[in-house]
């Protein structure tokens, strides 16, 4: 399975499914701490926070996908994108997954780098809940699954045996990630989040 539909989430969409994301974790998994991937990993920790109804810090674990940045540098994409047809934008986003999911399958987890001041802070954050810490590490999606396995891996070493971590994405994409979830919304969809280049 690889992902061929597109689910669009605007703003209001994308607030009540990462309240959802949280209600489905909270059902067996009560986190003390959400580590957030950035970019994406960010506003869903955020808005999973703001529906936790109690405290519910997070820290981020930056692991940057080569695209995303890429990306960026060209100029005016952003503005091309938005005169494009929803229907041509949709194609090309299955295209691009396609592509971005093949190249990415060819690299381990281990090549990937982790900001270690980042780390430490989650390190901190972890030592300060005590026996009471339970980790959430946050995405919002898993394609490859390669940066999730890298800051699972990472975010397991920091914590140590004793600290249940757990993960959850908005979307697993494809059919065989390097790794999967413990938690996810969609199962064979791509998402557009509202800070996609073509939202």
């Amino acid at each position: 399975m690889n992902a061929t539909t597109v689910e669009t989430l605007d703003a209001p969409a994308f607030a009540a499914a990462c309240a959802r994301l949280l209600a489905e974790v909270e059902q067996s998994f009560r986190p003390s701490l959400l580590v957030a991937i950035p970019t994406g990993g960010l506003y869903i920790a955020r808005d999973m926070a703001a529906a936790a109804g109690r405290p519910l810090p997070m820290v981020p674990v930056t692991c940057r996908r080569p695209g995303t940045a890429a990306k960026s540098r060209v100029p005016l994409l952003k503005r091309a994108m938005a005169a494009m047809p929803r229907g041509l934008l949709d194609r090309l986003r299955v295209i691009e997954h396609r592509h971005a999911t093949r190249s990415r399958l060819q690299r381990s987890p281990d090549s990937l780098l982790l900001d270690p001041a980042e780390l430490e802070a989650c390190a901190a954050a972890i030592a300060a809940d005590g026996a009471q810490a339970a980790v959430l590490v946050v995405d919002d999606a898993v394609d490859s699954g390669l940066t999730l396995a890298a800051v699972l891996a990472a975010v397991r070493r920091v914590a140590g045996p004793a600290v249940p971590v757990r993960s959850a994405v908005i979307t697993v994409s494809t059919a065989t990630p390097l790794v999967r979830p413990d938690f996810t919304l969609f199962e064979g969809a791509l998402c557009r989040f509202p800070w996609s280049f073509d939202a």
